[in-house]
């Protein structure tokens, strides 16, 4: 490793520290913001005092004339998440962690979520930009992935294993 790349490495490490004093949050609860920044996708967070998780939403902003584009990152961090509704049921293969294999799982199609503190990270690839800010609100509502997402975190908070069936229910057609 370049001594450039580690004085930079440091430098992204005490940026992410300064995040729980900016927020006056305790530094464990942002473990999954900082999960789903670092190696993509949706997380959760318990311990004594905090339950936490993290959501992401992408939105691919394309120019047709220049056939160019990116994506931009919302992650949505929710502090203390309570479900407050779910609708719809939707039939979709997942993943988790350590499993060997996906599950066909049921999963609502939207979810509304409270929490007493919501954190939104947006990620500009473009501008190379982290920007980060607490929203004014309580509760927010997502459908699609992002409410499939929410959905299997509660699971893993409320300590409920994944379930569904195993992939060998489907057959070649």
């Amino acid at each position: 490793m370049e001594t450039d790349d580690i004085r930079g490495g440091i430098a992204f490490a005490a940026a992410e520290a300064a995040l729980a004093v900016r927020f006056n949050i305790p530094a464990d609860a942002l473990i999954p913001l900082l999960f789903s920044l670092q190696y993509g996708g949706d997380w959760s967070y318990a311990s004594g005092s905090v339950t936490a998780i993290s959501v992401v939403e992408k939105t691919t902003v394309y120019d047709e004339e220049s056939r160019t584009g990116y994506s931009l990152e919302e992650i949505y961090l929710f502090m203390n998440p309570v479900p407050l509704h779910r609708e719809g049921t939707v039939h979709r293969l997942e993943k988790c962690g350590g499993a060997p294999a996906r599950l066909l799982v049921q999963r609502p199609y939207r979810v509304r979520l409270g929490a007493d503190r919501v954190i939104r990270m947006t990620v500009h690839p473009l501008e190379r930009e982290i920007r980060t800010e607490e929203l004014d609100m309580t509760e927010m509502a997502f459908s699609g992935s992002a409410a499939y997402g929410i959905d299997h975190e509660l699971e893993h908070l409320a300590g409920r294993e994944i379930r569904g069936e195993e992939l060998q229910v489907f057959r070649f057609g």
